[in-house]
């Protein structure tokens, strides 16, 4: 259900931000956007994992282990942020608007849901994860795929308004400071994850959701010329083709 709410609200908000923009009025949908995605995200994860039989089929809706690592990369996220808006390190000097809702401490709330989101569906893609091993793997490619997000993510919202860098530079308007710090970030964060479902179905949707996630804000990039994280945003939709094309997984089938 969750999932077909997601793709409900991504429709609707894609198609009024690429056309006349998000009316005042539906200005709250902005941060729950960011809340269904994550949720979205989770249930991929578990829906998997029960099919693979990696979760505790005992617990009732959701295993506690995901639910944990959740509220961990929940924190995280929004401890960084806290970091970040405060002391300039490690994303750089920036602010956020009212955009995506209600602040604390200067942090809008829904940015803890961003960061389980996109930790999320990139862990997703990037699969292993059994053992340090499987999980030091898991988080580089994590990395990876968080960081190409937010070379197309990034620009958008700062020429949108949805946050200000108080020094611009870097790539469009962005610190290369952020970037970096958006590998490590999820590379990070990734390693409190279970591993990740084994078998095609999970792995089609997550392409699925990263894909049209990132060339939404590569049209935005192009709405706003900022032509390097369109192509970025096209480049990126074709690595995550051709990664679910290599992929041992997508041959796996479950019931």
């Amino acid at each position: 259900m969750i999932q077909v709410l997601y793709w409900v609200w991504y429709v609707i908000g894609a198609t009024l931000m690429l056309t006349i923009g998000v009316p005042d009025i539906l200005s709250f949908s902005n941060g729950l956007f960011l809340v269904f995605y994550a949720l979205c995200v989770l249930d991929l994860i578990y829906q998997g994992r029960k099919r693979t039989g990696l979760s505790d089929q005992s617990v009732i809706w959701k295993e506690p282990g995901l639910w944990a690592a959740s509220a961990i990369l929940w924190l995280g996220g929004m401890g960084v942020e806290w970091v970040g808006v405060h002391t300039k390190w490690p994303f750089g000097e920036y602010g956020y608007s009212d955009f995506f809702g209600i602040h604390l401490f200067s942090v809008p709330v829904t940015l803890g849901f961003a960061w389980i989101a996109v930790v999320g569906n990139s862990a997703l893609l990037s699969g292993g994860g059994s053992g340090w091993p499987g999980k030091l793997v898991r988080a580089v490619k994590t990395g990876f795929w968080a960081i190409v997000l937010d070379l197309v993510l990034d620009p958008v919202a700062h020429a949108r308004g949805f946050w200000q860098w108080e020094a611009p530079g870097g790539f469009y308007g962005v610190p290369w400071t952020n970037y970096i710090s958006w590998f490590i970030m999820g590379a990070f964060l990734s390693l409190f994850l279970p591993a990740m479902p084994a078998d095609g179905h999970s792995l089609l949707r997550a392409k699925w959701v990263y894909q049209l996630f990132i060339l939404l804000f590569g049209l935005l990039a192009l709405k706003e010329d900022i032509t390097g994280s369109f192509i970025i945003a096209l480049v990126g939709a074709l690595l995550a083709e051709g990664s679910w094309l290599s992929d041992s997984r997508r041959k796996i089938k479950t019931v």
